[in-house]
């Protein structure tokens, strides 16, 4: 019997899956289904092994799709669009497995993909099975626009796709009633329930707060990059509480957006889909070897199709004796090549094929440029630790080793823990909020070199106190000239608190509006939309220049998130998503921006300021005493007498 040589079959396990059967059925096209049609024949008479079949369908996702579902793919078959579902082993089995162990366990999913890879079909195909053998289950889908939820006849909807995997299936199979179809009492628009194990499906849109209040096993939220920005943020606000379970499928469409953040700052278990693991879209994959010869992943051979942009038809080559390879360094393919030729940008080809994020955006930094520059310059630092400051005057201390210290420096310092004397340097800080959204960063860049030599960065210290700490840095590098973002109530506060230490070493505000851009009498840089764009423009000339020398790996890649918005307007990717209506940005490129005023202090002389540069007094003379004593005051508010210090 059947179900005897069930018995026998190897098991399959993912996580908290479990599938017995699936090793009883075959593979290849023809084999499968010939298995289906004795399967159906077996069922058809004999009740009893029916409901064995049934059974073993509830203990196995794989044996069930692999025998009883159909999936529709006009676009890769399309002389049989309606195909048997037949699961890839080299990445749907996983995929769907580890969707189902997310359901058991209760843990977010993401599924960044290339293009038709099935990730639709594959996510509500696990959702289907638990709603179909699973009692009192209680699943969510959502899209950006109902239509995409529960349109009828419409094959882009999420519940024409439920109902056809019924559509395809025998009655004895499906629960009481879904063999009626549209005409089943338990389907209305946006809503499926199961009348023998009280389970249910529902559709919302993002038009509403979706998921808000209810209580869900799990939710499928569909093409997630694809939303309004505020409505992708507001489903992950709505739907955190809804259920432990909430899976995010989307081809990349830049990092603006609700599904980048899910997919690089969430602990969501990442299912990827790439191309290269279709077996009908890997077929002569290769690469570029080390040498710069091409590199095959396989031992396919044969006749393939060759499609160049511009040609008015194809041609057919030997591969891969007469074939063109393209040489770049990345995964390819004959199929990934055609379709290359049919993308019209370079950003196309990111979100559609490579799951590039950053690269399915308008990158304002080249990221050849980038790459090229941080192979070169970029190395590990040769100090970290924290600078110890005298906190009433500012005065530093000594430089402290430590392992996850704040401060990393690229330049020895002397036996006695200081700077070289004769060394001078430029500080840019951007300043956050200091609530842990985001960084304030310092970066320090030797003034006679260009070459960035150090960097502060915590994203715990308020704007006062980061004030504080920058003008103890400054001083320890040999009173360094200051840029700072003077923007917003942060960098207000940063500005009044460096004023309120006589530090006078400091960049002021010029006149862009006035020929010869006078000096004004405005500490700090504003980093308006315009003067953000002009920064940045100076900034990247000089990395491409070598006038800047960035050996800060971190600060070097933070450069790739920086995209071109429509007008022209260039803002960090993040910055762009971000939803806090207390305006903290989450990793919003604070390095960069540091960098960037830092190098803006290149350029910048210390004799234009209007406050002038006052020598300092040597440490332990009765100068350095006063000026300490009269600093302590103005922070104390009281007189310390004579003997103070």
């Amino acid at each position: 019997m059947f179900t005897t040589i069930a018995m026998i079959a190897a098991a399959l396990t993912f996580g908290s899956m479990t599938c017995p059967h699936y090793g009883l059925v075959p593979k290849g096209f023809d084999e499968n289904l010939r298995f289906r049609r004795d399967v159906l024949e077996l069922a058809r008479t004999d009740p009893a092994e029916a409901r064995n079949i049934r059974k073993m369908c509830a203990e196995d996702l794989l044996f069930y799709v692999n025998t009883f579902c159909w999936t529709y793919a006009p676009k890769m078959h399309p002389d049989t669009p309606v195909m048997p579902f037949i699961t890839y082993e080299e990445f749907q089995d996983e995929a769907m497995l580890s969707i189902g162990d997310c359901i058991q366990v209760g843990r977010d999913f993401s599924m960044p993909k290339s293009r038709d890879m099935g990730a639709s079909w594959m996510g509500l195909t696990v959702f289907e099975w638990f709603w179909h053998f699973r009692e009192h289950q209680s699943f969510l889908v959502i899209s950006r626009n109902e239509k995409y939820v529960d349109d009828s006849g419409n094959p882009k909807t999420l519940f024409w796709k439920i109902d056809f995997l019924h559509k395809n299936q025998p009655r004895w199979l499906l629960p009481t009633g879904r063999w009626l179809g549209d005409k089943d009492p338990a389907r209305r628009q946006l809503h499926l329930s199961n009348a023998d194990n009280s389970s249910v499906i529902d559709g919302e849109s993002t038009t509403g707060d979706a998921g808000r209040g209810d209580r869900r096993t799990a939710m499928f939220i569909d093409e997630h990059a694809a939303f309004e920005l505020n409505d992708g943020f507001r489903v992950l606000r709505a739907t955190r509480d809804t259920t432990n379970c909430r899976g995010f499928n989307s081809t990349p469409q830049g990092a603006a957006n609700a599904f980048f953040e899910v997919v690089h700052h969430t602990a969501a278990r990442q299912i990827r889909l790439h191309w290269s693991s279709h077996p009908e879209k890997n077929e002569g994959l290769y690469t570029t070897a080390e040498d710069g010869t091409v590199k095959l992943l396989d031992d396919f051979r044969g006749t393939v199709e060759v499609f160049e942009k511009g040609e008015k038809d194809g041609r057919s080559v030997a591969y891969p004796d007469d074939y063109p390879f393209r040489l770049d360094g990345k995964m390819r393919s004959p199929w990934y090549d055609g379709e290359c030729a049919r993308c019209v940008t370079e950003a196309e080809i990111g979100q559609e094929l490579d799951i590039d994020f950053l690269g399915s955006d308008f990158q304002f930094f080249d990221p050849v440029t980038i790459d090229k520059l941080t192979r070169e310059y970029c190395r590990a630092p040769t100090l970290i630790g924290d600078l110890e400051f005298d906190s009433m005057v500012l005065t530093p201390k000594r430089f402290t080793e430590n392992p996850k210290g704040s401060l990393l420096l690229w330049l020895p310092l002397d036996k006695d823990g200081r700077v070289p004397v004769d060394m001078r340097f430029a500080i840019g800080s951007d300043v956050s909020a200091g609530t842990g959204a985001s960084n304030s960063v310092s970066s320090v860049v030797d003034r006679a070199t260009g070459e960035k030599v150090g960097v502060w960065r915590c994203p715990h210290t308020r704007p006062g106190l980061f004030a504080d700490t920058t003008v103890a840095l400054a001083r320890f590098f040999n009173k360094a000239f200051m840029v700072w973002d003077a923007s917003g109530p942060t960098g207000k506060t940063f500005t009044m608190s460096v004023i309120d230490r006589n530090y006078g070493n400091i960049y002021y505000r010029r006149n862009e509006k006035k020929a010869g851009q006078d000096v004004t009498d405005e500490p700090g840089y504003f980093l308006n939309t315009d003067a953000r764009g002009a920064l940045l423009e100076d900034y990247r000339a000089a990395l491409g220049a070598h006038d800047f020398i960035n050996p800060s790996e971190t600060g070097m890649k933070e450069t790739l998130q920086f995209v071109v918005q429509p007008g022209g307007k260039v803002e960090h990717s993040a910055a762009v998503a971000s939803q806090d209506p207390t305006g903290a940005r989450t990793a919003h490129g604070d390095e960069v921006i540091a960098d960037a005023l830092a190098f803006k202090g290149l350029s910048e002389r210390s004799q234009h300021n209007k406050q002038a540069e006052k020598p300092e007094a040597p440490v332990g003379s009765l100068a350095w005493r006063q000026e300490q004593k009269a600093a302590a005051e103005k922070q104390t508010g009281g007189d310390l007498g004579e003997n103070w210090g």
